[in-house]
């Protein structure tokens, strides 16, 4: 047998073994996930009560619905996602949103971590959404400076316009950018 198809085969039934109330099953999910989350947690909110809360809460909650545990992607990322999404209600309910979730993205960013292909690959597709509904030079000037790097002095040149011009056209694009960036982090 595959070790893809063996793994798929285990992993349904350890999912349907929780969703009988096996304890041990549970223990073991918990026992396997448990300091991974909790670290992750805490990278993030640099406070490790919040983060051991945080976690033991997403287990309790496992653990009360456990009828209806059903996953569709793997443990991973289903448990990363949904602290995740805990460290972003609690930052929503603190009203310190935009500084952390710009941490959360970074910290996905460099760490190697089950939500990160997840992460990389819904921004990729949300701002490739985004510059195709820019106007064609805004959409130009912004790839020109994001993405290859240009500095704002080499596009003004480039297209014989205004280095203020071509800081007008980054700031717009950006604005239009970001707010599609954060609802994929906050989803």
């Amino acid at each position: 047998m595959e070790y893809s198809k063996f793994v798929m085969k285990t992993t349904a039934n350890f999912i349907k073994q929780i969703q009988e109330g096996n304890r041990k099953a549970f223990e073991v999910l918990f026992d396997t996930y448990w300091e991974g989350l909790v670290n992750y947690s805490f990278r993030i909110l640099e406070d490790h009560q919040a983060s051991e809360d945080i976690v033991q809460e997403l287990f309790l909650e496992i653990w009360d619905k456990h009828k209806d545990f059903n996953i569709t992607s793997s443990i991973d990322v289903f448990l990363y996602s949904c602290v995740k999404k805990k460290i972003l209600k609690i930052f929503r309910d603190k009203g310190i949103k935009k500084k952390h979730i710009q941490s959360l993205y970074h910290l996905a960013e460099k760490e190697e971590s089950p939500i990160k292909e997840l992460l990389h690959d819904e921004l990729l597709q949300s701002i490739i959404d985004t510059l195709d509904q820019l106007p064609k030079k805004e959409k130009e000037v912004y790839i020109l400076h994001e993405i290859k790097g240009y500095s704002v002095k080499e596009i003004s040149k480039l297209f014989t316009v205004s280095e203020q011009t071509v800081r007008n056209q980054i700031a717009s694009a950006s604005k239009k950018i970001n707010p599609s960036v954060i609802k994929i982090l906050t989803s």
